[in-house]
């Protein structure tokens, strides 16, 4: 401990810091100040636990002090007020400031260690209680993120009982996650593909820990910047993470696939190990949230039919290129986008270029031009290769190099590459088939292979773009994903083969692109309302 003497007779201030055994009373050190002004500054830059002060000074007065003191330092320290028989009006000022005690001049040695004794006392008390309240933060601190994870287990992992849900909001209210039970909700888990294998390597504990640790911090991070909706975060049982998120309509919902896509994209970056993602088919209450849950479960069950390292859903699944934009690092995606984009996509895809340069790991801006002009060379000869007219660049490349080298900032650079693919759009938009031309390709394709095993990339390459583009065609040409409208065509046919009595329902299944008839089941069910055999008996035919 540390005290202050402050006092503007030198005899008084010394003798007190000398002759005193502070040492008796814990205190290790006794400092001086001989008035108001340096014994603030004295306090505020060695910030001691005990001030002993004259009440007048010819200056800054104790009182002064006192109240400047408590000002900036309102905790952690005690002041005894040194006074004169004819100063018990300011006494009282002192005491109201919080001063502890006074003591009377002249000062008797014994009454100030009894008065030190019990500052010390007190100072030591106030301490310990401030520990202990600093531990039982830190405790309750610790201890609320496992309250809210056992709360969710609760609430997902267990069927909604009515008679829980008093207690239940209680408890949401205190977590602060009674946003709960307000609003419609979604759930989206995320699961690491073939996690046995992963267990059965030796050391496995230690990975699996920190696999699981890394994917949380990422699902954390990307809530955290790319979700504008309320979220909680938690992980389940079965070393899945689980977010439960707001969720109004299906417009949001769709929001949460992309969320789930960019996810898995972001652990395949930074943890570097495969996971699938699952999204319920519909937001619901939290009532419903157990139902959520277990819809999620059933689809990640799918990645056994469609694979894993992808997004799944109710009604199969949907590879990360369905959510993604086109790339303009990738030749093919920027031809597509030239050629069935509009000047905005090829605005917004530019918005990566930066991003882009920056990867190559260029300083001069020479090279950076070079890296650029070598990028568009590349593009003009995959255009030209595929109907591009225009063949200046071909005739004189230099051309296109000198108008490269002009400009020396980023943002010059990429207007000017910019300007460059706005104008081979513009000459494709006369030549190239039409982006309705490219669906109604796709379309004929599907309905013609519906039995098969279809995916997007291997439709895409019938039709001659690329997984991204062809995804965005589907949603800006029939107003649905490829998926749904593959799920669409497949289940018009169920029900024809279903009102043929001669089809068994695996045969139904087999015979319309599935090869798992409880996944047909699920997914039929989802699509009318009814199982394949309830619809069978609508139909009179008795199922086998």
């Amino acid at each position: 401990m540390l005290v202050l003497i402050v006092d503007d007779e030198l005899e008084i201030r010394e003798g007190l810091r000398a002759n005193f055994p502070w040492e008796d009373y814990g205190i290790e050190e006794a400092i001086t100040a001989d008035d108001g002004d340096t014994g603030l500054a004295a306090a505020l830059k060695r910030r001691p636990d005990l001030i002993v002060t004259d009440i007048r000074m010819k200056r800054m007065s104790g009182l002064e002090l006192i109240e400047k003191l408590s000002a900036e330092r309102p905790e952690d320290w005690k002041s005894i007020v040194v006074s004169g028989y004819d100063d018990y009006e300011i006494v009282r000022q002192a005491m109201r400031l919080g001063a502890m005690d006074y003591i009377l001049k002249p000062i008797n040695t014994a009454e100030l260690g009894e008065i030190v004794r019990r500052m010390v006392d007190q100072l030591e008390k106030e301490r310990m209680d401030r520990e202990h309240r600093q531990l039982l933060s830190r405790q309750v601190e610790s201890a609320l993120p496992k309250m809210r994870d056992e709360l969710l287990r609760e609430l997902l992992e267990i069927p909604y009982n009515p008679y829980r849900e008093t207690r239940i909001r209680h408890r949401l209210t205190t977590l602060q996650l009674d946003w709960v039970l307000k609003k419609k909700l979604a759930v989206l888990a995320i699961e690491v593909d073939d996690m046995k294998a992963i267990e059965n390597r030796e050391g496995s504990r230690r990975e699996k820990e920190l696999i699981l640790y890394g994917i949380g911090n990422v699902v954390k991070q990307t809530l955290e910047e790319d979700c504008s909706l309320r979220s909680a975060l938690y992980p389940d049982s079965k070393n899945r993470w689980i977010v439960v998120a707001e969720c109004r309509d299906s417009g949001q919902l769709e929001e949460h696939r992309e969320l789930g896509a960019l996810c898995i994209r972001r652990i395949n970056q930074f943890v570097k190990v495969n996971v699938s993602a699952a999204v319920c088919s519909a937001p619901d209450y939290a009532s419903g949230l157990h139902a959520m849950y277990s819809e999620t479960e059933d689809i990640l069950e799918q990645k056994a039919v469609y694979g894993g390292n992808r997004l799944l859903t109710s009604l199969g699944w949907e590879s990360a290129t369905e959510k993604q934009n086109p790339s303009i690092r990738q030749p093919e995606e920027v031809l597509d986008l030239i050629r069935y984009g509009t000047d905005e996509d090829i605005r917004a895809a530019m918005d990566r270029f930066v991003e882009m340069v920056q990867s190559w790991g260029m300083a001069h801006i020479r090279d950076i031009q070079q890296g650029i002009f070598e990028w568009l060379l590349d593009l003009f000869k995959k255009a030209a290769a595929i109907g591009w007219t225009e063949r200046g660049w071909e005739r004189n490349p230099m051309l296109v190099w000198e108008s490269l080298e002009q400009f020396d900032t980023m943002e010059s650079l990429r207007d000017r590459s910019e300007k460059y693919l706005l104008d081979m759009a513009g000459d494709f938009r006369k030549h190239a088939a039409s982006p309705s031309q490219i669906t109604q390709e796709a379309d004929r394709y599907i309905r013609k292979h519906y039995a098969e095993c279809l995916t997007l990339p291997s439709v895409a390459a019938e039709v001659h773009v690329t997984p991204v583009w062809l995804s965005k065609l589907f949603k800006k040409e029939m107003r649905k994903t490829f998926l749904e409208h593959l799920t669409d065509i497949r289940m018009e046919h169920a029900k024809k083969m279903l009102a043929d009595v001669r089809y068994k329902i695996y045969e139904v299944s087999s015979g319309v692109g599935y090869k798992d008839p409880v996944h047909f089941t699920k997914l039929f069910k989802k699509q009318l309302g009814l199982t394949p055999k309830e619809y069978r008996k609508l139909q009179g035919i008795s199922d086998e």
